[in-house]
Protein backbone atom coordinates (compact mmCIF):
# COMPACT_ATOMS: atom_id res chain seq x y z
CA UNK A 1 0.00 0.00 0.00
CA UNK A 2 1.37 3.28 -0.93
CA UNK A 3 1.46 6.23 1.31
CA UNK A 4 2.23 10.34 0.77
CA UNK A 5 3.23 12.66 3.44
CA UNK A 6 1.14 15.11 4.60
CA UNK A 7 3.63 17.86 4.84
CA UNK A 8 3.09 18.10 1.01
CA UNK A 9 -1.08 18.97 1.44
CA UNK A 10 0.55 21.56 3.83
CA UNK A 11 2.73 22.84 0.78
CA UNK A 12 0.62 23.12 -1.27
CA UNK A 13 -2.05 24.98 1.17
CA UNK A 14 0.85 27.44 1.45
CA UNK A 15 1.79 28.26 -1.78
CA UNK A 16 -1.83 27.88 -3.84
CA UNK A 17 -3.96 28.94 -0.90
CA UNK A 18 -7.35 27.59 -0.19
CA UNK A 19 -9.66 28.73 -2.45
CA UNK A 20 -9.90 25.52 -3.79
CA UNK A 21 -11.99 24.07 -0.78
CA UNK A 22 -13.92 27.33 -0.22
CA UNK A 23 -17.04 25.06 -1.54
CA UNK A 24 -18.65 22.14 -0.90
CA UNK A 25 -17.23 20.01 -3.76
CA UNK A 26 -20.71 18.10 -3.85
CA UNK A 27 -22.30 21.41 -5.05
CA UNK A 28 -21.13 21.20 -8.50
CA UNK A 29 -22.73 17.86 -9.36
CA UNK A 30 -26.13 19.11 -8.31
CA UNK A 31 -26.23 21.93 -9.81
CA UNK A 32 -24.86 20.12 -13.04
CA UNK A 33 -27.85 17.67 -12.86
CA UNK A 34 -30.11 21.10 -12.21
CA UNK A 35 -28.62 22.87 -15.28
CA UNK A 36 -29.42 19.45 -17.22
CA UNK A 37 -32.56 19.11 -16.08
CA UNK A 38 -33.80 22.58 -16.41
CA UNK A 39 -32.34 22.69 -20.55
CA UNK A 40 -34.88 19.19 -20.62
CA UNK A 41 -37.87 20.96 -19.36
CA UNK A 42 -37.47 23.61 -21.54
CA UNK A 43 -37.12 21.30 -24.49
CA UNK A 44 -40.41 19.27 -23.02
CA UNK A 45 -42.02 21.74 -21.66
CA UNK A 46 -41.49 25.49 -22.31
CA UNK A 47 -44.69 26.60 -20.58
CA UNK A 48 -43.10 25.63 -17.52
CA UNK A 49 -40.28 27.96 -17.55
CA UNK A 50 -42.08 30.83 -16.02
CA UNK A 51 -43.83 29.00 -13.43
CA UNK A 52 -41.01 27.31 -11.89
CA UNK A 53 -39.32 30.65 -11.70
CA UNK A 54 -42.53 32.29 -9.96
CA UNK A 55 -42.74 29.18 -7.84
CA UNK A 56 -39.05 29.22 -6.59
CA UNK A 57 -39.44 33.30 -5.39
CA UNK A 58 -41.89 31.87 -2.96
CA UNK A 59 -39.39 29.67 -1.40
CA UNK A 60 -39.66 30.07 2.55
CA UNK A 61 -35.46 30.55 2.64
CA UNK A 62 -35.68 33.43 -0.70
CA UNK A 63 -32.44 35.19 0.38
CA UNK A 64 -30.10 32.64 -1.64
CA UNK A 65 -32.34 32.49 -4.48
CA UNK A 66 -32.22 36.03 -5.07
CA UNK A 67 -29.21 36.34 -4.81
CA UNK A 68 -28.50 33.39 -7.18
CA UNK A 69 -30.63 35.49 -9.59
CA UNK A 70 -28.33 38.94 -9.34
CA UNK A 71 -27.60 39.98 -12.42
CA UNK A 72 -29.68 37.44 -15.14
CA UNK A 73 -30.24 38.55 -18.51
CA UNK A 74 -33.92 37.84 -19.06
CA UNK A 75 -36.78 35.73 -16.78
CA UNK A 76 -35.47 32.44 -17.68
CA UNK A 77 -32.38 32.70 -17.02
CA UNK A 78 -33.19 33.81 -13.05
CA UNK A 79 -35.53 31.22 -13.24
CA UNK A 80 -32.69 28.71 -14.53
CA UNK A 81 -29.97 30.51 -11.48
CA UNK A 82 -32.95 29.89 -8.90
CA UNK A 83 -33.64 26.35 -10.31
CA UNK A 84 -29.44 25.73 -10.17
CA UNK A 85 -29.20 27.21 -6.56
CA UNK A 86 -32.38 25.14 -5.61
CA UNK A 87 -30.18 21.50 -5.78
CA UNK A 88 -27.24 22.68 -3.49
CA UNK A 89 -29.99 24.75 -1.12
CA UNK A 90 -30.28 21.62 0.86
CA UNK A 91 -26.43 21.15 1.57
CA UNK A 92 -26.43 24.73 2.48
CA UNK A 93 -29.11 24.60 5.09
CA UNK A 94 -27.52 21.67 7.07
CA UNK A 95 -27.12 22.43 10.40
CA UNK A 96 -29.66 24.82 10.19
CA UNK A 97 -33.99 24.21 11.26
CA UNK A 98 -34.11 23.22 7.35
CA UNK A 99 -32.18 20.47 7.64
CA UNK A 100 -33.48 17.03 7.34
CA UNK A 101 -30.23 14.83 7.50
CA UNK A 102 -32.10 11.21 6.84
CA UNK A 103 -32.76 12.48 3.53
CA UNK A 104 -30.01 12.02 2.25
CA UNK A 105 -29.50 8.99 2.08
CA UNK A 106 -31.20 5.09 0.93
CA UNK A 107 -28.05 2.92 2.23
CA UNK A 108 -28.71 -0.72 1.32
CA UNK A 109 -25.81 -2.90 2.64
CA UNK A 110 -22.68 -4.75 1.07
CA UNK A 111 -21.75 -7.41 3.48
CA UNK A 112 -17.89 -8.20 3.52
CA UNK A 113 -16.69 -12.14 3.56
CA UNK A 114 -15.10 -11.35 7.11
CA UNK A 115 -18.23 -9.67 9.04
CA UNK A 116 -19.44 -11.37 12.22
CA UNK A 117 -22.63 -13.10 12.35
CA UNK A 118 -24.04 -10.57 14.86
CA UNK A 119 -23.52 -8.04 12.18
CA UNK A 120 -25.54 -9.82 9.89
CA UNK A 121 -27.52 -10.42 12.04
CA UNK A 122 -28.32 -6.77 12.84
CA UNK A 123 -28.52 -6.00 9.19
CA UNK A 124 -31.02 -8.89 8.27
CA UNK A 125 -33.20 -7.27 11.04
CA UNK A 126 -34.23 -4.35 8.64
CA UNK A 127 -36.06 -6.81 7.00
CA UNK A 128 -33.72 -4.90 3.69
CA UNK A 129 -34.90 -1.86 4.64
CA UNK A 130 -32.21 0.88 3.52
CA UNK A 131 -30.77 3.38 6.25
CA UNK A 132 -32.06 6.47 5.68
CA UNK A 133 -35.36 7.70 4.07
CA UNK A 134 -34.44 9.69 1.02
CA UNK A 135 -37.02 7.30 -0.96
CA UNK A 136 -39.24 8.04 1.41
CA UNK A 137 -38.57 11.43 0.76
CA UNK A 138 -38.91 11.74 -2.54
CA UNK A 139 -42.46 10.09 -2.68
CA UNK A 140 -43.53 13.03 -0.01
CA UNK A 141 -41.92 15.78 -2.49
CA UNK A 142 -43.18 14.49 -5.74
CA UNK A 143 -46.94 14.08 -3.76
CA UNK A 144 -46.96 18.11 -2.54
CA UNK A 145 -45.57 19.15 -5.90
CA UNK A 146 -48.87 17.82 -7.60
CA UNK A 147 -50.96 18.69 -4.82
CA UNK A 148 -53.41 21.74 -5.80
CA UNK A 149 -54.09 22.63 -1.80
CA UNK A 150 -50.70 23.02 -1.12
CA UNK A 151 -48.99 26.50 -1.22
CA UNK A 152 -46.59 27.61 -3.22
CA UNK A 153 -43.84 27.82 -0.81
CA UNK A 154 -44.70 24.27 0.28
CA UNK A 155 -44.59 23.28 -3.85
CA UNK A 156 -41.01 25.48 -3.92
CA UNK A 157 -39.95 23.72 -0.90
CA UNK A 158 -41.05 20.20 -2.09
CA UNK A 159 -39.16 21.06 -5.58
CA UNK A 160 -35.90 21.66 -3.93
CA UNK A 161 -36.01 19.13 -1.88
CA UNK A 162 -36.76 16.53 -4.62
CA UNK A 163 -33.97 17.97 -6.91
CA UNK A 164 -31.05 17.25 -4.70
CA UNK A 165 -32.31 14.02 -3.00
CA UNK A 166 -32.61 12.65 -6.75
CA UNK A 167 -29.17 13.38 -7.68
CA UNK A 168 -27.87 11.79 -4.40
CA UNK A 169 -29.79 9.05 -4.95
CA UNK A 170 -27.87 8.58 -8.08
CA UNK A 171 -24.38 9.02 -6.28
CA UNK A 172 -23.30 4.88 -5.24
CA UNK A 173 -22.53 5.79 -2.03
CA UNK A 174 -25.26 7.40 -1.00
CA UNK A 175 -27.29 4.30 -1.43
CA UNK A 176 -24.43 1.92 0.48
CA UNK A 177 -23.13 0.97 3.73
CA UNK A 178 -20.10 -1.50 3.43
CA UNK A 179 -20.09 -3.76 6.68
CA UNK A 180 -17.20 -6.07 7.37
CA UNK A 181 -15.12 -7.14 10.56
CA UNK A 182 -13.45 -3.94 10.55
CA UNK A 183 -16.83 -1.62 9.79
CA UNK A 184 -19.24 -3.71 11.96
CA UNK A 185 -21.93 -0.74 12.64
CA UNK A 186 -20.98 0.29 8.63
CA UNK A 187 -18.45 2.65 6.73
CA UNK A 188 -21.20 5.54 7.10
CA UNK A 189 -21.72 5.64 3.37
CA UNK A 190 -17.91 5.83 2.31
CA UNK A 191 -17.72 8.50 4.90
CA UNK A 192 -15.75 6.91 7.31
CA UNK A 193 -13.63 5.08 4.50
CA UNK A 194 -10.26 7.47 3.39
CA UNK A 195 -8.38 7.28 0.51
CA UNK A 196 -5.83 9.81 -0.98
CA UNK A 197 -7.67 12.75 -3.24
CA UNK A 198 -5.91 12.11 -6.79
CA UNK A 199 -6.55 15.84 -7.19
CA UNK A 200 -5.04 17.68 -4.30
CA UNK A 201 -2.68 16.14 -1.78
CA UNK A 202 -4.93 15.18 1.00
CA UNK A 203 -6.49 12.07 2.53
CA UNK A 204 -9.96 12.48 2.22
CA UNK A 205 -13.53 10.29 2.72
CA UNK A 206 -14.45 7.64 -0.05
CA UNK A 207 -17.63 9.54 -0.04
CA UNK A 208 -16.55 12.79 -0.73
CA UNK A 209 -14.51 11.44 -3.86
CA UNK A 210 -17.16 10.47 -5.21
CA UNK A 211 -19.20 13.63 -4.60
CA UNK A 212 -16.54 15.41 -5.61
CA UNK A 213 -15.33 13.48 -8.71
CA UNK A 214 -13.65 16.03 -11.26
CA UNK A 215 -15.40 19.40 -11.00
CA UNK A 216 -15.03 21.39 -8.16
CA UNK A 217 -15.74 24.53 -9.39
CA UNK A 218 -19.12 26.51 -8.12
CA UNK A 219 -19.09 29.11 -11.50
CA UNK A 220 -21.31 28.95 -13.50
CA UNK A 221 -19.12 29.26 -16.81
CA UNK A 222 -17.83 25.95 -15.16
CA UNK A 223 -21.20 24.41 -15.11
CA UNK A 224 -22.37 25.27 -18.08
CA UNK A 225 -18.87 24.14 -19.61
CA UNK A 226 -19.26 21.00 -18.20
CA UNK A 227 -23.28 20.27 -18.89
CA UNK A 228 -22.68 21.16 -23.05
CA UNK A 229 -19.90 18.27 -22.55
CA UNK A 230 -22.50 15.75 -20.58
CA UNK A 231 -25.44 15.96 -22.81
CA UNK A 232 -23.02 15.76 -26.06
CA UNK A 233 -21.38 12.36 -24.39
CA UNK A 234 -24.29 11.05 -22.84
CA UNK A 235 -27.50 11.83 -24.61
CA UNK A 236 -30.74 10.12 -23.53
CA UNK A 237 -30.25 7.06 -26.00
CA UNK A 238 -27.20 5.88 -24.55
CA UNK A 239 -29.09 5.03 -21.26
CA UNK A 240 -31.35 2.01 -21.93
CA UNK A 241 -32.47 2.13 -18.67
CA UNK A 242 -33.81 5.36 -19.20
CA UNK A 243 -37.43 4.52 -18.98
CA UNK A 244 -40.78 6.39 -18.91
CA UNK A 245 -41.20 7.57 -15.16
CA UNK A 246 -44.55 4.84 -13.83
CA UNK A 247 -44.76 6.52 -10.39
CA UNK A 248 -42.70 6.54 -7.33
CA UNK A 249 -41.82 3.38 -7.14
CA UNK A 250 -39.43 3.90 -9.35
CA UNK A 251 -36.75 5.82 -7.15
CA UNK A 252 -36.24 2.28 -5.28
CA UNK A 253 -35.25 0.88 -8.72
CA UNK A 254 -32.91 3.86 -9.49
CA UNK A 255 -31.33 3.92 -6.20
CA UNK A 256 -30.87 0.12 -6.83
CA UNK A 257 -29.28 0.69 -9.52
CA UNK A 258 -27.07 3.08 -7.93
CA UNK A 259 -26.02 0.91 -5.22
CA UNK A 260 -24.91 -1.82 -7.65
CA UNK A 261 -22.36 0.55 -8.92
CA UNK A 262 -20.49 0.28 -5.15
CA UNK A 263 -20.85 -3.68 -5.19
CA UNK A 264 -19.64 -4.30 -8.97
CA UNK A 265 -17.29 -0.93 -8.69
CA UNK A 266 -16.18 0.43 -5.64
CA UNK A 267 -16.11 -2.48 -3.50
CA UNK A 268 -15.76 -5.20 -5.61
CA UNK A 269 -12.31 -3.88 -6.80
CA UNK A 270 -8.71 -3.81 -5.42
CA UNK A 271 -9.30 -0.48 -4.03
CA UNK A 272 -8.22 -0.02 -0.89
CA UNK A 273 -9.11 2.18 1.82
CA UNK A 274 -8.20 3.04 5.34
CA UNK A 275 -10.53 3.26 8.47
CA UNK A 276 -11.23 7.00 10.26
CA UNK A 277 -9.39 6.46 13.49
CA UNK A 278 -12.13 8.43 15.90
CA UNK A 279 -14.38 5.13 17.10
CA UNK A 280 -17.87 5.52 18.49
CA UNK A 281 -18.53 8.58 15.98
CA UNK A 282 -22.22 9.39 15.63
CA UNK A 283 -24.43 10.04 12.19
CA UNK A 284 -23.75 14.26 12.76
CA UNK A 285 -20.09 13.59 14.03
CA UNK A 286 -19.35 12.14 11.06
CA UNK A 287 -21.22 14.38 8.56
CA UNK A 288 -19.71 17.67 10.69
CA UNK A 289 -16.31 16.35 10.48
CA UNK A 290 -17.25 15.59 6.52
CA UNK A 291 -18.00 19.28 6.49
CA UNK A 292 -14.88 21.05 8.26
CA UNK A 293 -12.71 18.86 5.07
CA UNK A 294 -14.94 20.18 2.52
CA UNK A 295 -14.60 24.04 4.33
CA UNK A 296 -11.41 24.00 5.73
CA UNK A 297 -9.31 21.08 4.13
CA UNK A 298 -8.39 19.30 7.37
CA UNK A 299 -8.64 15.69 7.40
CA UNK A 300 -7.79 13.46 10.68
CA UNK A 301 -5.57 11.44 8.64
CA UNK A 302 -2.00 12.07 7.29
CA UNK A 303 -2.14 9.45 5.07
CA UNK A 304 -4.17 6.99 3.10
CA UNK A 305 -3.40 4.83 0.04
CA UNK A 306 -3.79 6.41 -3.32
CA UNK A 307 -7.04 5.91 -5.79
CA UNK A 308 -5.08 3.79 -9.03
CA UNK A 309 -4.53 5.64 -11.83
CA UNK A 310 -7.01 3.27 -13.69
CA UNK A 311 -9.84 2.91 -10.87
CA UNK A 312 -9.95 7.26 -10.84
CA UNK A 313 -10.62 7.51 -14.73
CA UNK A 314 -13.18 5.10 -14.37
CA UNK A 315 -14.87 6.52 -11.26
CA UNK A 316 -15.13 9.35 -12.91
CA UNK A 317 -17.22 7.74 -15.99
CA UNK A 318 -19.52 6.48 -13.31
CA UNK A 319 -20.33 9.57 -12.03
CA UNK A 320 -20.50 11.69 -14.99
CA UNK A 321 -22.58 9.07 -16.47
CA UNK A 322 -24.95 9.17 -13.24
CA UNK A 323 -25.05 13.27 -13.02
CA UNK A 324 -26.67 13.15 -16.69
CA UNK A 325 -29.22 10.32 -16.46
CA UNK A 326 -30.25 12.20 -13.17
CA UNK A 327 -30.70 14.97 -14.82
CA UNK A 328 -32.79 13.42 -17.30
CA UNK A 329 -35.05 11.75 -14.87
CA UNK A 330 -35.22 14.81 -12.85
CA UNK A 331 -36.56 16.78 -15.74
CA UNK A 332 -39.13 13.57 -16.31
CA UNK A 333 -40.37 13.62 -13.00
CA UNK A 334 -41.17 17.58 -12.87
CA UNK A 335 -42.94 17.44 -16.23
CA UNK A 336 -45.02 14.56 -14.93
CA UNK A 337 -45.57 16.10 -11.55
CA UNK A 338 -47.13 19.32 -13.64
CA UNK A 339 -49.43 17.62 -15.50
CA UNK A 340 -50.52 15.55 -12.19
CA UNK A 341 -51.57 18.80 -10.67
CA UNK A 342 -53.33 20.01 -13.71
CA UNK A 343 -55.34 17.25 -13.72
CA UNK A 344 -55.46 17.25 -9.51
CA UNK A 345 -56.68 20.91 -9.85
CA UNK A 346 -59.22 19.84 -12.08
CA UNK A 347 -60.55 17.06 -9.91
CA UNK A 348 -60.56 19.23 -6.98
CA UNK A 349 -62.38 22.34 -8.59
CA UNK A 350 -65.00 19.89 -10.04
CA UNK A 351 -65.34 18.29 -6.35
CA UNK A 352 -65.74 21.85 -4.72
CA UNK A 353 -68.11 22.63 -7.44
CA UNK A 354 -69.82 19.80 -6.84
CA UNK A 355 -70.33 20.42 -3.03
CA UNK A 356 -71.10 24.04 -3.39
CA UNK A 357 -74.63 22.86 -6.33
CA UNK A 358 -75.59 20.22 -3.00
CA UNK A 359 -75.31 22.92 -0.63
CA UNK A 360 -77.60 24.94 -2.99
CA UNK A 361 -80.10 22.20 -3.32
CA UNK A 362 -80.31 21.83 0.33
CA UNK A 363 -80.73 25.61 1.24
CA UNK A 364 -83.49 25.85 -1.46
Amino acid sequence: MKYRSFLSAVLVTIFLGTASLVFAWDHPSHMITAAIAFEEIERLRPDLMERIGLMLMKHPDPAPFWVAATDAANGKERARRMFIEGARWPDDSKGTNNDRLSWHTARFPIIAADTSQETKDLVASRGGRPVGDAIAALELQVSVMANPEAGADERALALVWFLHILGDIHQPLHVTDYYSAEYPTGNGAGALSYVWDPMQDSAMPLHVLWDSHSLRSTALEDIDRSVADLVKKYPRSSFPQLKKYSGPADFEVWAREAHQIAVDFIYGSDLEFVKDPDQGQDTAQVVLKMVKYMLEGISPLEEAPEVPAEHWAQLQKHAHSQVTLAGYRIADVIVSAADRLLIEHTMTGNVLESMDNVQTRTAQ
